[in-house]
């Protein structure tokens, strides 16, 4: 009976709260066509590198967005280190399950509920082997220009990728 009147009450108090909270959920704003075609060019820009093997441009481009807050070592490491990660996808069997790049997708297109300066892209590319999941998330600077702000790419299995609670976030605010 105990239990019983616990949850009564847990339920009474939870249930106003979550209710608010869908209630006042920000607005799911869209950023300017300009901007979204502009990143989408980012991206497509990457994979023509990748297939074309010029990973040390990527590895440029990277860090010329990225590392502003880092030293000129640190600039020189990572810019390294990119390098050689984007080398060994490419390098394929046996030293990397991946290769040559033969072809990629958009998967997912989505915006950060409350504003409409940073969304993200999600694609997939396509390689001898095996695929990989790439997330770019952008924002709008002040000046009107679009900013790479965050970048990775995964082995993870791309259903399961998409499934996270990372990922699902915006369908809650489009419901």
């Amino acid at each position: 009976m105990k239990r019983i009147l616990m949850l009564a009450v847990a339920v009474i108090l939870i249930s106003p709260a979550a209710l608010r909270a869908q209630l006042h959920r920000p607005a799911l704003e869209v950023p300017n066509a300009e901007a979204l075609s502009a990143a989408r060019k980012l991206c497509t820009g990457l994979f023509d590198k990748l297939k074309a093997g010029r990973t040390g441009d990527i590895a440029d481009w990277m860090i010329s967005e990225l590392g502003y807050s880092y030293s000129e070592a640190d600039k020189i490491t990572r810019r390294n280190d990119f390098k050689s990660k984007l080398d060994l996808v490419l390098k394929g069997p046996p030293a990397s399950a991946y290769g040559k790049l033969d072809g990629y997708d958009l998967l997912d297109e989505s915006y950060l509920p409350g504003t409409s300066r940073y969304f993200r892209y999600v694609y997939i590319s396509y390689h001898q082997r095996a695929p990989l999941i790439w997330e770019f998330r952008y924002f709008i600077k002040p000046d009107g220009k679009v900013a790479l702000n965050y970048i990775i790419w995964s082995e993870q299995n791309p259903f399961e990728y998409l499934a996270t609670s990372a990922m699902r976030l915006p369908d809650w605010y489009r419901d």
